[in-house]
């Protein structure tokens, strides 16, 4: 009788863990997840696919998701928001350029306000754009990326989506 109480005990603990469905109920959905790295592209044509390389290359995980997006962004520091699809692959939902270069970098939608440029992030911050590269002017409505800090020229930049 002793035993057959503790293997019931255990064997509601083991339905009642952590992302364990509860009886009768559809399985929940894997939950959303974020990685920051280096995305790279690798391997040889035709059969190249994009990595996110983390602890400055010592690990990397093999990432899915709008190829010819990820594709621009190879060679900087990325946030990608997504889940995990199996070990070592990982979906990607959302990305944001965070650095270049090792330099920090921002990236929103470019859009005129007032006589001046501003960056509009995906929170909704407008950030003023003093000194927008030459290149990027008339991109209104484009994503962009921009490192370095805004009140100067910035060491880089570049085009996520085009307007």
């Amino acid at each position: 009788m002793r035993h057959a109480l503790l293997l019931s005990c255990a064997l509601a603990a083991l339905a009642c863990a952590r992302g364990a469905p509860a009886a009768g109920s559809a399985p929940a959905a894997p939950a959303a997840d974020s990685l920051r790295g280096t995305l790279e592209v690798v391997g040889s044509e035709p059969a190249t696919s994009v990595a996110l390389l983390l602890d400055g290359g010592a690990r990397a995980v093999t990432l899915e998701g709008e190829r010819p997006l990820l594709d621009r962004l190879a060679g900087l520091e990325v946030a990608v928001w997504g889940a995990l699809v199996r070990a070592g692959v990982f979906r990607v939902d959302r990305v944001a350029v965070r650095a270049s270069g090792g330099v920090a970098a921002v990236d929103g939608v470019l859009a005129r306000e007032g006589a001046g440029w501003v960056l509009v992030t995906e929170e909704g911050r407008h950030l003023p754009v003093p000194h927008l590269p030459q290149a990027l002017r008339g991109m209104a409505g484009a994503r962009i990326w921009l490192a370095g800090p805004l009140d100067r020229p910035p060491n880089s930049s570049g085009v996520i989506r085009g307007p």
